[in-house]
């Protein structure tokens, strides 16, 4: 079974602290994609692919992406489950 590597896009004081620190205390394998929301690259045709609505923080997970705090800290404890 392969690792996952888990891409976080996020913002400083943003709904993102949740899924970090969660990708954190997991010990998850991922990487922290800055969308730089002074600069609004939220809007920018890019991040809208990945998710339509411009929200931050988005999670993709192989194929799957996920937005909303609460949904990625779901997905998250689902597929990482205590021992």
């Amino acid at each position: 079974m392969g690792v996952n590597l888990y891409k976080l896009f996020y913002y400083p004081r943003n709904a993102s602290w949740a899924p970090h620190m969660l990708l954190k205390e997991i010990g998850a394998e991922h990487e922290l994609i800055l969308v730089d929301r002074k600069s609004e690259q939220q809007k920018s045709s890019e991040y809208l692919k990945l998710n339509p609505t411009g929200r931050i923080p988005t999670l993709v997970d192989g194929d799957l992406v996920i937005a909303e705090s609460a949904a990625i800290c779901l997905h998250l404890c689902d597929s990482h489950p205590l021992i």
